[in-house]
């Protein structure tokens, strides 16, 4: 094999390796989410937990890459490594050490240390892979070898890879079990690749022809801090727009990962070279796209919904482009490329803590999204340098940002400026601002908060952010008054008309659940996942007793207020909440003659509530003739046959009412609602004739702890 051929075979081994390396990194990510949600549960702190472990995974392996990197002998780099992978391949295939979970003491330490022992060593040993890779194909004097930063392209192409492959292909296709065997193949053959390296390293070291880096390339000068903050603000700005667009403009599952997919192509693009270019077309593109998404913020905009969301994903990725370009742009020479990496890994997890720990415990609102847009497009236009002259030259500029801004508020609230200039005058400011980097952030950064801080909306009764989201309270008109309505971004929770004890949205006493309630026996013991604001209870009877178990202790607390909501005060019956996740503490509670599954409001659905053996545990803790009633409405799942299926999987009975109301109570409140009904048996059921069987549909597979395929009960139209 000539010289060449085997640069360009040796070459394909180091891409094909990083890409592997990648895609299994990014698929085990929600495999292990899947594994650990019948423990503990579906609440965001499980999901987050995890992220924030294969945040600390890569930031551990980029450190370990650096000091490996670090090493005279490469010998010995390769030798800690490969003993590294085989410890790794030891604890295959991946698990999760359910014994070491008690959620009663520490959720989130024990669930950490499950991770640790099941996954920790894959995890770290994939971490490694693309740093230190890279450091080692510039050693060996091929092509490209002094500028290996493209293959952080093909890592971020593995990622995006692993992303959209589990959604897209595993999970519909593959149960649990499978996955975890496929990826135990996967990284089998992950060693056998970067075995080939490792001897290829070992081989020019023996033979004393290790190619020291070439310094061709005139590295940028080396600036931690800037290397930071360009990996925070698209880190960070990735969250916010996620949140945003999933709660604020539509609530639709899988919506999180079109951002993050978007996120990764930045970085192959970015990554790929041809920087000057990217940055032409980015300093143009940014100024319009992010004063045009600051309007959209200004006004609220939803609709038209496709054309919103396409602007905020345009904005998004533009601006992490050219931060990232920017970042490329500021790459040093190959010695100091694992340096340039670790830092990378510290930026990215500072954005990402941003959003998931500082923000919900210090801000009201989703502040930090704007906020980024602000600071990113600006380092999207330049990277400003920092003296004493930009602060006395940007100083008049905030001043002129806020008196500006605070002048109109104060001008439209005498009824003389329309909202037209309102928003508009702000944005042509901004727009004008844009050649300056600090101006461009500032003025932006004022036209967005500066509204919600001088002008809060005169409706808005309560807010209040958890880990959760943002819950908010508003008084809107009804047709004989008022009525409040809890909101958590764009989806209504619940509503209460003023004056009246009748509950409506999905709660109707002439719906699905009022029919269930009105034909319980006396003195009926009932359990219900899921509180909203408590519409529920004033379906109960003298009599009941009603549990609710809610995850979010912050609905409980909007419920529970009188001022707010009076459906618990008001309900005749004896109402308890117990806060956690309903599927865990329905194991220890008494048993029902009705069990309500409710968590489907928010179109985020948490498929572990509804799994064959979910449905076998509820239906242990039913009396004899009781039964199951599952709120079912959702915008963007059709989950009727896939509730039919698993029903039949767990030995039960299903029908289905699907109402539709009148004119007069959509006015009033009432919104069109499908309940499915379970029971043993069909006798059980024989009074609610209302309530249509349906047959399962032999193409759709029943959900388990195993498998569950969201994709596949989507709607499209």
């Amino acid at each position: 094999m000539s010289g060449t051929s085997r640069s360009s075979l040796l070459a394909a081994v180091f891409v094909i390796s990083i890409f592997l390396s990648a895609a299994l990194l990014f698929a085990v990510q929600p495999m292990i989410g899947r594994l650990v949600l019948p423990s503990l549960g579906g609440s965001p702190a499980v999901w987050n937990t995890v992220m924030v472990f294969f945040q600390a995974s890569l930031l551990a392996g980029y450190a370990l890459a650096h000091v490996l990197a670090r090493l005279k002998s490469q010998r010995i780099q390769v030798t800690l490594h490969a003993l590294l992978a085989l410890a790794a391949l030891l604890t295959l295939p991946i698990g999760y050490a359910a014994s070491h979970i008690d959620p009663a003491q520490s959720p989130i330490l024990s669930l950490l240390l499950g991770l640790v022992i099941g996954v920790g060593l894959p995890a770290l040993t994939l971490a490694t892979m693309s740093p230190l890779l890279q450091r080692w194909y510039a050693s060996l004097g091929l092509k490209r070898s002094a500028d290996p930063y493209f293959l952080y392209a093909a890592s971020n192409a593995g990622s995006l890879i692993g992303l959209l492959g589990y959604p897209l292909v595993i999970e519909p296709f593959f149960g649990l079990e499978q996955q975890r065997a496929g990826w135990t193949l996967g990284f089998v053959l992950l060693a056998m690749f970067v075995g080939a390296i490792w001897l290829e390293l070992i081989r020019k070291n023996q033979h004393g022809s290790a190619q020291s880096e070439s310094t061709e390339r005139d590295g940028a000068e080396s600036s931690p801090l800037k290397w930071i903050v360009l990996a925070l603000v698209p880190s960070s700005l990735l969250l916010g727009v996620t949140q945003h667009i999933t709660t604020d403009i539509a609530a639709m599952p899988l919506f999180w990962a079109i951002p993050l997919a978007l996120y990764l192509v930045t970085f192959i693009i970015a990554f790929s070279g041809r920087t000057e270019g990217l940055l032409k077309i980015t300093s143009r593109a940014v100024p319009i796209l992010a004063v045009a998404v600051t309007v959209a913020i200004l006004v609220g905009a939803k609709h038209p919904l496709f054309a919103v969301l396409l602007l905020h994903l345009a904005a998004f990725f533009a601006i992490a482009l050219g931060c990232h370009a920017r970042l490329y742009q500021s790459r040093p020479r190959a010695e100091d490329l694992t340096r340039f990496y670790l830092f990378i890994s510290i930026g990215g997890v500072l954005g990402g803590s941003i959003n998931a720990l500082v923000a919900p415990n210090v801000l009201s609102w989703v502040a930090e999204y704007p906020i980024m847009i602000a600071l990113g497009a600006g380092l999207a236009v330049g990277w400003p340098q920092v003296s004493k002259k930009l602060i006395i030259e940007t100083a008049p500029s905030i001043v002129f940002a806020a008196v500006f801004a605070i002048g109109l508020f104060l001008l439209d609230h005498q009824g003389q400026l329309g909202s037209v200039l309102l928003v508009g005058a702000p944005a042509l400011v901004c727009f004008l601002l844009s050649t300056k980097p600090a101006r461009f952030a500032l003025a932006l950064l004022a036209a967005m908060i500066l509204p919600e801080l001088i002008r809060p909306d005169a409706n808005l009764i309560h807010r209040e952010r958890t880990f959760f989201g943002v819950h908010a309270v508003y008084r809107e008109p009804a047709r004989d008054g008022e009525r409040h309505v809890l909101r958590h971004g764009g989806t209504i929770h619940g509503l209460q008309n003023l004056g009246s004890a009748t509950p409506q949205t999905y709660y109707h006493p002439t719906g699905p659940i009022g029919v269930v309630f009105d034909r319980l026996a006396p003195n009926a013991d009932i359990g219900a996942i899921g509180l909203g604001v408590g519409s529920v209870a004033s379906l109960a009877r003298p009599g009941d007793a009603l549990t609710f178990y809610e995850i979010d202790s912050e609905v409980h607390r909007i419920a529970s207020d009188p001022a707010l909501f009076t459906f618990l005060a008001d309900s005749p019956a004896k109402i308890e909440t117990v806060i956690g996740d309903g599927r865990l503490i329905i194991q220890a509670a008494d048993p029902a003659d009705l069990v309500i599954i409710d968590a489907f409001t928010s179109d985020a659905i948490p498929a572990h509530l509804m799994t064959a053996e979910a449905l076998g545990l509820y239906a242990d803790k039913l009396r004899p003739g009781g039964f199951i009633a599952m709120h079912l409405s959702n915008r963007y799942l059709q989950l009727e046959p896939v509730v039919a299926s698993t029903a039949r999987e767990a030995g039960l009975v299903c029908r289905i009412w699907a109402e539709v109301p009148n004119s007069s109570q959509l006015i009033d409140g009432k919104q069109p609602s499908v309940w499915a009904l379970l029971a043993k048996s069909d006798a059980d059921l024989a009074s609610f004739t209302e309530f249509e069987p349906i047959e399962p549909d032999s193409s759709v597979r029943p959900w388990t702890d195993d498998y569950a395929n969201v994709l596949g009960v989507m709607r499209f139209d």
